[in-house]
């Protein structure tokens, strides 16, 4: 199919926050295709609440549909639409867009779905050797690893409307800036001080967690060399990893009673002057704010988020049994974890510092 102008466009965003902020630059490009558009037309956005609300910007007016897993009544505000777009790979949001009446249903060809799309691609596979720089061959025919933001482009290319801009963009709310600045300000961070804003969330046994000792080994070297506040952010029930780390440093400021929420940590990455993180979803936010970023890879495979590195540093182990994509590593004693516990804290401290040095307008190339 291919779109004409005056469809009432409902788009299934990403329930992942790193994958819904990769396919900001998609929303935006069919937003103003319609607003542009003679016809008219309207666009929906169906998704976790939270999601939405981050990228309410991209598409202003868009009317927002939010999702629960549990509400198995939610294929009704789906309907009276001309075209689903699907930007899951899920059976159930197929389901519930042919479930809805919507009779153009646009989406990837996986997961044994195909029969309920109109409209679809298939994913590239990748077999054979082994990457260059990547411990590990691919398996048998898996999907091959790709920047996500790219299949959701090309998606939108599939029926006929391209997309210019590719790189994600968020900007905090100035209410979200406000409560950011009010909370560090409280906690004896002066207007604009220079801080470290760093991600220590994981869930528990998460095999993409950061360990806290290789944070704290860095920060402290980081701390011999430059002076600066450090800024700890996690997700909720993640706190007590975040105070953990807060503990074992200096200068330190710990905001996790109450958590901070996405627009929150959005502008609290805006004002940064590096954010270090774990390969998860606030590495997405940082990137789509323009902040300057370490980011240290475990598990995951770098093709998936190997675009719009400027200002970025990517730090990663090749190890034999990775990238493996496991949620929790199945590996005991020294081996366990080893992509991440083997990773140089003093190569961390280098690449923070690089960062933190250059003047607040220059952009790290």
């Amino acid at each position: 199919m291919r779109l004409r102008g005056g469809e009432k466009v409902l788009v299934r965003v990403p329930s992942w926050l790193g994958d819904a902020v990769m396919s900001e630059p998609a929303i935006r490009a069919l937003h103003q295709w319609q607003e542009s558009n003679s016809a008219g037309g309207s666009l929906t956005l169906a998704g976790p609440a939270a999601l939405l609300s981050l990228l309410e910007g991209a598409a202003p007016g868009a009317r927002l549909v939010p999702l629960e897993s549990a509400d198995r009544g939610a294929f009704r505000a789906w309907r009276g639409h001309d075209v689903a777009l699907l930007l899951t790979g899920s059976f159930r949001s197929a389901w519930m867009a042919a479930r809805a009446g919507i009779p153009e249903r646009v989406g990837w060809s996986r997961d044994a779905r195909g029969f309920l799309l109109t409209s679809s691609m298939t994913p590239a596979r990748e077999c054979g050797r082994t990457p260059l720089s990547l411990g590990r061959r691919g398996g048998s025919r898996r999907w091959l690893p790709r920047y996500f933001g790219s299949t959701c482009n090309e998606l939108l290319a599939h029926i006929g409307l391209p997309v210019r801009e590719t790189r994600p963009r968020l900007h905090a709310t100035a209410q979200a800036r406000a409560l950011v600045a009010g909370r560090l300000q409280r906690e004896g961070l002066a207007p604009g001080e220079p801080f470290l804003a760093i991600n220590a969330g994981g869930r528990a046994d998460s095999a993409k967690a950061i360990p806290t000792k290789l944070w704290v080994d860095a920060l402290r070297e980081f701390g011999r060399a430059a002076e600066a506040v450090i800024v700890i952010v996690a997700g909720p029930g993640e706190e007590e990893r975040a105070e953990q780390l807060g503990a074992a440093l200096e200068r330190s400021i710990v905001l996790s009673r109450p958590v901070l929420n996405l627009a929150e940590e959005l502008a609290l990455f805006e004002e940064a002057r590096v954010v270090l993180t774990g390969d998860t979803g606030p590495r997405h936010l940082a990137v789509a704010c323009g902040a300057r970023l370490v980011a240290l890879l475990g598990p995951t495979d770098p093709r998936h988020t190997g675009d719009f590195l400027t200002n970025t540093r990517v730090l990663r182990r090749v190890v034999s049994c990775g990238p493996c994509h496991l949620e929790r590593c199945p590996l005991g004693g020294p081996d366990h974890q080893t992509c991440l516990t083997g990773l140089d804290p003093s190569a961390i401290a280098a690449a923070a510092l690089e960062l933190f040095c250059l003047p607040p307008s220059t952009p790290a190339n």
